[in-house]
Formats: C-alpha cells, sequence, structure tokens
C-alpha cells in the first residue's frame, strides 16, 4: 500500500475446489513460555541467563510436520488467513498458518498479557524467516497483533511510559523478523482526559517510536466503543493520523465485528458501501493495511465486541460477501479472529475455504449462501465435541480481565474492556 506523505483528510477469483479437512499438525513438544513480573523469585533471578542462553542456542525439540496434511492454499487476490498459534517459536505461527490453507496470518510476537518477555532467539527469528520464504509469505501479508495491555492513551506518565516500552519491544520485534506491520488497539482516555487530549499522546509515542525503529508500520485498529475507548469513530483513528509525522509509517485495519458494534452497518451492499466511503473521506482508503473478519455475537451499535464465526452472527455471511468481491480489499491481509475451540484445521480451514468461494466474479446467490453457513456451523459443532478438556488452575490475571488465564496466545480476541 502507497501512502503519500500528507494530511490525512487527503484521499486519494476463482472459485475453490472443497478441501479436505485434517487436524493441524503439532509442529513443537516443547513450550517458550515467556519471562515476566508473574515469574517466582527464583524465575526471575535465572532469566537474563536463560536469555542468553537462548539467543546462543535457541533450540528447540521439533516434530517433522506432514505437508500431506496441509489444507489446499487458493491463490487469488484476497488473502484470506487467521490469527494462528505462535507457541512454541514465532516460527510455528508460518507452518501453523500454511496448515490451514492461510493466504496471510496473524500471530502475537510474545506474551499479549505480560508486559515483559524474554527476547526471541537467534534460531527463531532465522527459522521463521525460512519458513517465510519457503511457503511464499510475503512480509506484508503478516499482521502482528500487540499487547492487550498497551495504552498509549493513558494521561498517567508512568503508566503511559510502560505501555511505550512495551510496544517499542513489540516493533523491535518485528524489525528482526523483517515484517512489516504491526497491528495495536488505540488506547482509552481511562476516564482521566479528553478524546482528543489522548489523540496527541498516541500520535507522540507512535513518533517517538518511529525514530528509534526503521521500516515498520504502525497500525491502529478501530474499535467496538463503550467506555472510554478511542476508536470507535473514523474520525478518532483520523485524528490520531494527522498528528503522525511519518504518515507512510501508519496505517488503519478495519475490523469488521468491531465497526458493526460502533454503528457501522455493512450487512448490505448499500451499507458496506456507505462506510468504505466514510473511511476514504475521514481516513483514506491509502491508509487501509489490513481487516479483521469476524462476524458478531451482538447486535448493531451493541458497542460490545463478541466475536461470532462467520456466517452465524448478526452480521451473517452475506456481509462478507461484499467485503470479498471488493477489489478495493485485495491484497491485505484478512485475518479471522473467530474462536476456532483449537480445531485450526476444522474450523478456521473451513471459514478460509467460504470466504474464497465468495471472492471473485463467481459469486454466490443467497440460497447457496445457506449451504455454506451449514458447512461453518457443522465444523464448528465438530471442534466443539473434540475440543480437548483442560485443567483448572490458578493464573495471574491481567488488569480488567476478570477470571482469564495468563497465557500465550490464548484463543481468545474479544477486547472491549478497558486498557490501564
Amino acid at each position: 500500500m502507497t501512502h503519500a506523505n500528507e494530511d490525512v483528510s487527503d484521499s486519494s477469483q476463482p472459485p475453490t475446489k472443497k478441501m479436505k479437512l485434517e487436524a493441524t499438525p503439532a509442529t513443537t513438544v516443547e513450550s517458550c513460555l515467556p519471562s515476566g513480573d508473574s515469574l517466582e523469585d527464583h524465575e526471575a533471578s535465572n532469566s537474563t541467563k536463560r536469555t542468553r542462553q537462548g539467543k546462543k542456542r535457541g533450540k528447540t525439540k521439533k516434530k517433522e510436520v506432514d505437508p500431506s496434511l496441509f489444507l489446499e492454499r487458493v491463490k487469488g487476490p484476497w488473502k484470506v488467513g487467521a490469527h494462528v498459534s505462535a507457541a512454541g517459536g514465532v516460527e510455528n505461527a508460518v507452518t501453523n498458518a500454511i496448515a490451514i490453507g492461510a493466504n496471510a496470518f496473524a500471530l502475537f510476537l510474545k506474551s499479549q498479557r505480560k508486559w515483559t518477555s524474554r527476547q526471541l532467539s537467534d534460531n527463531s527469528v532465522s527459522e521463521f524467516k525460512k519458513n517465510m520464504k519457503e511457503f511464499g509469505y510475503g512480509n506484508r501479508m503478516v499482521l502482528p497483533h500487540g499487547s492487550y495491555l498497551i495504552n498509549l492513551g493513558n494521561p498517567d506518565d508512568k503508566k503511559r511510559e510502560k505501555s511505550y516500552d512495551c510496544f517499542l519491544d513489540d516493533l523491535k520485534r518485528c524489525e528482526e523478523l523483517d515484517l512489516e506491520l504491526y497491528n495495536f488497539h488505540p488506547g482509552s482516555t481511562v476516564g482521566q482526559t479528553t478524546t482528543e487530549s489522548s489523540f496527541s499522546l498516541i500520535a507522540e509515542c507512535i513518533n517517538r517510536a518511529h525514530e528509534e525503529t526503521r521500516g515498520v508500520t504502525v497500525v491502529l485498529e478501530n474499535m467496538a466503543g463503550g467506555g472510554n475507548i478511542i476508536g470507535s469513530e473514523f474520525s478518532h483513528l483520523a485524528g490520531i493520523i494527522k498528528l503522525v509525522r511519518d504518515k507512510i509509517r501508519v496505517g488503519v485495519c478495519l475490523h469488521t465485528c468491531h465497526a458493526f458494534a460502533a454503528g457501522y452497518d455493512i450487512r448490505t451492499q448499500e451499507g458496506w458501501d456507505l462506510t468504505v466511503k466514510q473511511f476514504d473521506e475521514q481516513i483514506g482508503l491509502k491508509y487501509l493495511c489490513g481487516m479483521h473478519l469476524n462476524d458478531s455475537k451482538t447486535q448493531h451499535n451493541s458497542k460490545k465486541d463478541r466475536h461470532e464465526n462467520i456466517g452465524l452472527g448478526y452480521l451473517g455471511l452475506a456481509s462478507f460477501r461484499h467485503i470479498l468481491s471488493d477489489p478495493r480489499t485485495q491484497n491485505i491481509p484478512l485475518i479471522l479472529e473467530t474462536p476456532s475451540f483449537e480445531q485450526p484445521a476444522e474450523v478456521w480451514g473451513t471459514e478460509i475455504s467460504v470466504l474464497q468461494r465468495l471472492s471473485g466474479a463467481d459469486i454466490p446467490k443467497e440460497k447457496c449462501l445457506e449451504s455454506l453457513v451449514s458447512e461453518i456451523k457443522d465444523a464448528k459443532k465438530a471442534a466443539e465435541l473434540k475440543k480437548p478438556k483442560r485443567k483448572k488452575r490458578d493464573a495471574p490475571k491481567a488488569p480488567g480481565r476478570k477470571g482469564r488465564s495468563e497465557v500465550d496466545n490464548a484463543d481468545e480476541h474479544d477486547c472491549d474492556d478497558e486498557h490501564e
């Protein structure tokens, strides 16, 4: 995506074969849980030594992956994928993406609910780049997701600086991996300042980070609204971008569930076209760097962010037909954040297949959509039955997330709670 270095107000297909659905092959047998504030004193005292050893050796025990189990990857201009697990090392995200037939993917570069994490090992970095090249993923078809804890709009200097350090660390990880995009939530006023004041604080942090990094585009995500959250209106994102000096290195990720919950009705072709028109007028289509494709468990303008599988929520499959037949959404990462029930090949593989069949010139009619929805519904039901049962364990809780354990790459992306 080419951006003109100017004010934000200036805005300038093939059908697929049915895929066999197999379980995603395990790629590692070793966990790489990051170190952080929640570790015991003994672990904390040895974290520096482990990090140094990890950078030197950087070896993980891996199982061989069987390419014959990978789902068919459809070539086309609409780059559909999912937010895949990076458990065991970021390099595994690439094989997890190819296993479900994804043409793009997202991942967490570290624990999304810890302030600090151990560094990427040299081995993980080199294996990630090797896998990217082997499986043909372009660096701009990966949309890493930032930590849920980051709030660059907080007027409290100490808390904002803590967020900035976490934010900058993510960007430097992108640099290490040669990734060009980094997606994050704008943040919250926490009820202690004006929205416009938070715009300035967020933009100031982005400007600082641009000076300390090279080549990574910071991608703002639109939000569902509610409380003091920033980003539910396109004008919020435009207000931040206007204050960013290097506009070539800033962009937007358009989230379908968030937009719908915030009041943008994209259920009809007319509604989608109006929403894109408003986006272009207020922000500029040149800033559209990616999308999150999620249906909604809540109704239009609910201000609640509750992701549902494609076609099974209040948005409905027809909403995604508009998106997947629109040339303006070509050649950017289109990322699923829907529940996978720990069966990504069966659920995400089915959703990717269905979405690819919505793209191109041969667009399914209404009665055909019903059978596609049934495919997703059946895949979800089967996955729910297969989902492994986990033993309950006590774990530290992230701010604002009651009852949720601090686990890397949790299959959870609803995010309408307040940031710290």
